[in-house]
């Protein structure tokens, strides 16, 4: 080891959703000191006296938690960072708002913090070049107001609005007029979720800004997606002059991120002799001790970045046709268990994900066996030189209700362990047995789904769910259909193409590009809606807030046509989240609907069978009925 290269080394609390809890926070303080991660930036977007109501004091028992966290975590050698968001409201040039900003920092200061960060991520950017002299005006103001007589030396620490990216922009070009020559700057990567940082980003990035820069890194952060975890090694990340530190934004899941920090420890204190699979086995070791019952659970949810392939062992097992080594890894995937000597919060954190697990896991083995039943060379060669075991024993191939029930048992899970590839296997297997999923086909109305040449599987379950429902459906255009279903991942020429149709449209994705909206939005980690159209026949009978997600995830919210009948809104801002526009009214971007439009909730995963609740089924049959009725 080179010893430590990068002089600012943490983890930020940074992401949306359910912030930590107290215990979450000492025990990360217990492990963070010894492991030379040395910061701690306390930003939860859940917390309203850290964003909404910054000027607003806490309360006693807020304050003194504060206070208690800041001195346990200077007992384990780490610096607690508060960082305060004004953004959303801050009235720049107002001097009784840098006094409120000065203010609440100084009753801060009394509980003993002695570190502060300046937030402006996630604002409105209306004029880039003037709020970024406004953003610097506040840093240095802040500096020359609260930290300097406050008797803190440090340098300002600020996130921009404009976190993300490596070129020189009009508000980063502003920003650098009046920011202190010493600030410190919070960058995210060439985006705000990277595979990579390389040298050649860190060095464009740090002549943009000019000042140093410390890594926000949205690693292993799932607050984007919380049916997942991500428990793999840092990989990808480079250094280069100008970043002087990393911050990474860890999962809502305390315990768990703990994998991936310690890869992270590694990496910050001997940037060029990292090993991410060396790394990976010691975290293992740290954080769930002798026990091997998480290891294949671990495995499974080692990709990074969250687009890249999610389990490329079990990958090329199946690529190759070596079926009986993929059911041998399956089967261990099917084991995964929290012994007795792994630690409780890490246990309990990790459970949605152990069912899952389990579930994938037995699923995927049933799938495998049809798969080599009859198959010419199961590839036990190449299989026998991957070192997978053999399970137990084989029993006889399963029967197709075997494979539906497993399906089944796989989609109720809203934890995601290898869901995809495991419902590609016994997609493959039911085909093998002639009895491949399909939507349903009724008598009723003609539905066309329009989806991506490769449909999600929410997509397909969408299909399937109306099909059984008595439409007639189409996973893809149909010319003919009576009814357009737009989602998210319909390409952009083929919504296009249905705005002009003279047919009832529902839609989540392309909301502005068909006219539904002057402007969306997919806030993350929610679960629930509230009706605020009680009487409306799309209301399907429900009133006030309503679950509509099993677990958080991503709404789609909407500022829709005047005309637009608003069903039910996002509780938390108030835009619209169903909405429904009548034919011949005017749509958002002037012209006029052809036929009844309608905004619905769902978002990325669409109408995945883990995700929606029966409340959001009773929804969506009453929406497309209302639409249908008004043909």
């Amino acid at each position: 080891m080179t010893g430590p290269s990068l002089p600012w080394r943490g983890v930020v609390e940074g992401f949306y959703g359910e912030p930590w809890s107290h215990a979450d926070r000492l025990a990360w303080f217990e492990r963070a000191g010894g492991l030379g991660l040395d910061h701690y930036v306390y930003a939860p977007k859940d917390d309203p006296w850290h964003r909404e109501e910054w000027r607003e004091p806490y309360p006693a028992d807020r304050l003194a938690a504060l206070a208690d966290l800041a001195a346990a975590a200077a007992r384990h050698g780490v610096r607690f960072v508060y960082a305060i968001a004004p953004g959303l409201s801050m009235r720049y040039d107002d001097p009784k708002e840098h006094r409120a900003l000065a203010a609440k920092c100084r009753q801060l200061l009394g509980a003993g913090i002695r570190s502060f960060a300046l937030l402006f991520d996630d604002v409105p950017m209306d004029e880039p070049a003037e709020l970024g002299r406004a953003h610097g005006r506040t840093a240095a103001m802040f500096e020359r107001e609260f930290l300097r007589p406050a008797g803190i030396a440090e340098p300002v620490l600020l996130c921009p609005t404009d976190y993300a990216g490596v070129a020189r922009t009009p508000y980063r070009t502003g920003l650098a007029e009046t920011l202190p020559a010493d600030a410190r700057l919070f960058w995210t990567g060439a985006d705000i979720v990277v595979g990579e940082v390389t040298a050649d980003d860190i060095s464009a990035a740090v002549e943009s800004y000019g000042r140093e820069l410390v890594l926000w890194d949205n690693f292993p952060v799932n607050d984007f997606d919380r049916s997942r975890v991500f428990l793999g090694p840092l990989t990808g990340r480079s250094t280069a002059p100008g970043l002087v530190g990393i911050a990474a934004n860890p999962m809502v899941e305390a315990a768990p991120s703990w994998f991936a920090l310690h890869t992270v420890a590694e990496w910050t204190a001997d940037p060029e002799a990292y090993d991410p699979a060396a790394a990976a086995e010691r975290a293992y070791a740290a954080v769930a001790g002798s026990d091997d019952g998480l290891r294949t659970l671990v495995d499974a949810c080692s990709a990074w970045p969250p687009g890249a392939a999610r389990w490329p062992r079990l990958d090329a097992l199946v690529q190759r046709g070596c079926w009986e080594q993929a059911e041998a890894l399956l089967a261990r995937l099917a084991e995964t268990h929290a012994g007795a000597g792994t630690p409780a919060d890490l246990a309990e954190q990790l459970a949605p994900w152990v069912a899952a697990a389990r579930a994938a896991g037995a699923a995927g083995v049933l799938a495998c066996r049809v798969l080599a039943d009859g198959a010419e060379g199961s590839g036990a060669a190449d299989g026998a030189a991957d070192g997978a075991e053999q399970p137990a024993s084989l029993d006889a191939t399963p029967d197709v209700p075997a494979l539906l029930a497993a399906r089944r048992a796989l989609e109720a899970e809203y934890a995601d362990v290898a869901r995809g590839a495991v419902l590609g296997l016994l997609d493959a297997a039911l085909q093998r047995l002639g009895v491949a999923p399909h939507p349903g086909h009724g008598d009723g109305a003609s539905v066309a789904v329009l989806t991506g040449a490769n449909p999600a599987p929410g997509d397909r379950e969408l299909a399937e769910f109306l099909g059984a429902a008595g439409f007639r459906v189409t996973l893809g255009d149909d010319p003919d259909a009576e009814l357009l279903i737009v989602t998210r991942a319909a390409p952009p020429e083929l919504a296009a193409s249905a705005a002009a149709r003279p047919v009832p449209l529902l839609a989540w994705g392309h909301l502005v590009p068909l006219g539904l909206a002057s402007a969306s939005a997919v806030p993350l980690s929610l679960d629930r809606i509230h009706i605020s159209d009680a009487g409306h026949p799309v209301a399907a009978g429900l009133d006030g807030e309503v679950v509509v997600y099993r677990g958080r995830s991503k709404l789609t919210v909407a500022d829709p046509p005047d005309a637009a009948e608003v069903v039910a809104r996002d509780p938390e801002s108030g835009r619209a989240v169903i909405g429904v526009t009548p034919a011949g009214t005017v749509l958002a971007d002037g012209s006029v609907a052809p036929a009844a439009r309608a905004t619905f909730f769902l978002a990325a995963d669409g109408f995945a069978p883990w995700l929606v609740t029966a409340e959001a089924r009773a929804l969506l049959l009453a929406t497309i009925r209302e639409l249908l009725r008004r043909r």
